[in-house]
């Protein structure tokens, strides 16, 4: 089973890297929780519950942030668990500063959704570019 969870969540980074957020929703079940860690300079850092969370980290950070590459390069298969390791390269809209954030992702998965998101990364590299004068 959890070779099948791996690549439910290997289907959610192909889905994020197209763009294709609406699709991700039907990986997720009812009672998703995503908790974003981070400081309250943070603007998104927070816990995002179902569906309407998921869409609603989206509206905050579209206008905030431009990922220009996500790369998720190791997945850990833990059985309902899987650890993704990665790397971001992101553009702060307002100031055009630019970061690049290690971050590791640890989702929880059953019968084929993700019930739970944890996202843990490198905050310091993207409150250093949120608070970077204009370019």
């Amino acid at each position: 089973m959890s070779e099948q969870n791996v690549e439910v969540i290997r289907r959610f980074f192909r889905l994020f890297d197209e763009g294709r957020l609406e699709d991700i929703e039907a990986l997720l079940s009812p009672d998703f929780e995503w908790i974003y860690h981070g400081p309250t300079s943070l603007p998104w850092a927070g816990t995002y519950r179902g569906v309407e969370g998921f869409r609603e980290f989206f509206a905050l950070v579209r206008g905030l942030i431009e990922v220009q590459e996500c790369e998720a390069y190791d997945y850990l298969d833990a059985g309902d668990r899987v650890v993704v390791l990665g790397v971001s390269r992101t553009r702060i809209l307002a100031n055009d500063a630019r970061y690049e954030a290690q971050w590791m992702n640890v989702f929880t998965v059953h019968d084929g959704l993700i019930t739970r998101y944890l996202d843990l990364y490198d905050t310091a590299s993207v409150v250093a570019a949120l608070n970077a004068p204009r370019r």
